[in-house]
C-alpha cells in the first residue's frame, strides 16, 4: 500500500478507551482504461468486532468510505456481497449492478 499513494485508503474505528481497533474498511482505487482512466473505487475488507455489532460502526465506516471514494475523485464504488449483506448495503444507497446481483454500487 505504501508504495502506490492515492490507490488504498484504510479506516479503521478505534475504541479509546481500550484503545483497541474494533471496525475497518479499505477503499481501493484503480483507473479504468476504457473510461480514460477515470478512478474506480472498491470497498474492501469491511469488518466490526462482533463485540460492537449493533451500533451502527458498520454503516458509519461504510458511509465514510464512500465519501472518501467521492472527494478522491472516483466516478463510482463498488463492493462484493453475500446475498445476506445486501440489505445492510442497499440501506446506504448501493445498487445491485446490472448483470451481476451479488456487485453493488453507487456512482458520482
Amino acid at each position: 500500500m505504501k508504495s502506490c499513494p492515492g490507490h488504498y485508503y484504510v479506516t479503521v474505528i478505534e475504541d479509546t478507551d481500550k484503545g483497541e481497533i474494533i471496525g475497518s474498511a479499505t477503499l481501493a482505487c484503480e483507473l479504468k482504461f476504457i473510461r480514460g482512466c477515470a478512478k474506480r473505487g472498491r470497498l474492501e475488507d469491511v469488518v466490526v468486532n462482533n463485540e460492537y455489532r449493533g451500533k451502527q460502526l458498520g454503516k458509519l465506516i461504510v458511509s465514510t468510505i464512500t465519501l472518501l471514494a467521492k472527494q478522491v475523485g472516483c466516478y463510482k464504488i463498488g463492493l462484493d456481497c453475500k446475498d445476506e449483506m445486501k440489505p445492510f448495503y442497499s440501506s446506504i444507497g448501493y445498487g445491485s449492478e446490472q448483470g451481476n446481483d451479488n456487485t453493488m454500487i453507487i456512482r458520482f
